[in-house]
């Protein structure tokens, strides 16, 4: 283990630093981004590693070819990206949706840009091969790219004509661009996504479908809560089927090699609110987690951890819900064993997961 780090970003109970071990102080910088939606500042005893950038710009005026591409398009479609939640943008993309009738396709970075049962959202995409493609992007004529992050952009999403368009661009250009209000046509992925989701939801036998088991999470945590996963299995569940109803409710990196980050989350997230209702889910619990927990520990922060594994405890409905009630307000760890059977359906409709592959 090198020296301490310390992460920073806005004061923490009255503290303005903590410090960590060198390693660990990245998971929690980008823990602090992601809750936060702006950076924390990184710095060591030999100086400064990373300050927080400069806020972004708020307003930039769209060229005229964006809006004459826009003009011209009958089948217009969003993309959206995690840069939409660090630039603070996400009004800006809720104008446009809302000035041209779009349906709008987010990246899990940007997952909670819409909530969940708006007409604007169309699904959260990036996590399996046809997720683009069954989105409705292969039937646009233009694709309006915002804050994509190529690492959640892996498989082919340019199937039509792309114009790339900074957050900060989008509510002027929500000001120069608008048509009727009209019907959204839903695409064949959320419909076929929801049919899965929604069958595991009505299982109470163990072991749960991890849908009821995300299911349960939104349900324990509430509208205020976050579920944090790091890549892998678990990750992708939460990824694809927690349902959001804002910002920052459920937080999974794009990372791969992001061991440690749900971990991270929850104390990031108990820094600045020890009541709001956290869950770190991750594959396993690693040396990189344990050394989390150390820091959590001497910050006094309970963090509670649920741990998918196949020989884990393959509850039943009600006391899957009953212990993750007891588990997210008090903080330890459990173990559950989920149906593996219900991500052959998702392969079905989106093809393989390619999250987290490169």
């Amino acid at each position: 283990m090198t020296g301490p780090d310390v992460v920073y970003g806005e004061p923490l109970h009255g503290v303005a630093v903590i410090e960590v071990p060198a390693d660990l102080a990245p998971l929690l910088a980008e823990a602090h981004r992601r809750l936060r939606g702006r950076p924390a500042g990184v710095h060591t005893g030999d100086g400064v590693v990373a300050d927080p950038p400069p806020p972004p710009e708020r307003w930039l005026a769209p060229p005229d070819e964006v809006v004459e591409a826009l003009r011209a398009a009958e089948r217009p479609a969003v993309l959206a990206g995690p840069g939409v939640v660090l630039d603070d943008a996400v009004p800006g993309l809720h104008a446009l949706a809302a000035a041209g009738s779009l349906g709008v396709l987010n990246t899990w970075g940007a997952k909670g840009v819409f909530d969940w049962r708006s007409r604007h959202h169309l699904a959260t995409v990036g996590l399996q091969a046809l997720d683009f493609a069954r989105g409705g992007l292969a039937d646009a004529d233009l694709i309006v790219a915002t804050g994509v992050d190529p690492r959640e952009a892996q498989a082919d999403w340019r199937l039509a004509p792309v114009v790339e368009v900074a957050p900060a661009m989008l509510g002027p250009l929500a000001e120069a661009w608008g048509r009727p209000r009209h019907e959204i046509t839903v695409p064949p992925l959320r419909a076929d996504l929801a049919r899965v989701t929604q069958a595991g939801w009505a299982v109470e036998a163990g072991p749960l479908p991890p849908t009821r088991v995300t299911r349960h999470y939104g349900e324990v945590l509430g509208a205020t809560g976050v579920v944090a996963a790091d890549p892998g299995v678990a990750g992708y569940w939460v990824a694809r089927t927690f349902p959001t109803s804002g910002l920052g409710g459920a937080l999974v990196p794009a990372d791969p090699a992001a061991a440690g980050f749900a971990i991270a989350c929850v104390i990031v997230a108990g820094l600045f609110d020890r009541a709001r209702p956290v869950l770190a889910v991750v594959d396993e619990l690693g040396e990189v987690h344990e050394r989390l927990l150390e820091v959590a520990g001497r910050l006094g922060l309970p963090v509670p951890v649920e741990v998918w594994r196949p020989d884990g405890d393959a509850l039943d409905a009600p006391a899957h819900r009953r212990r993750l009630e007891r588990l997210v307000a008090g903080g330890g760890w459990s173990s559950l064993a989920t149906d593996p059977r219900q991500l052959d359906e998702m392969v079905a409709v989106a093809g393989p997961i390619v999250a987290w592959t490169t």
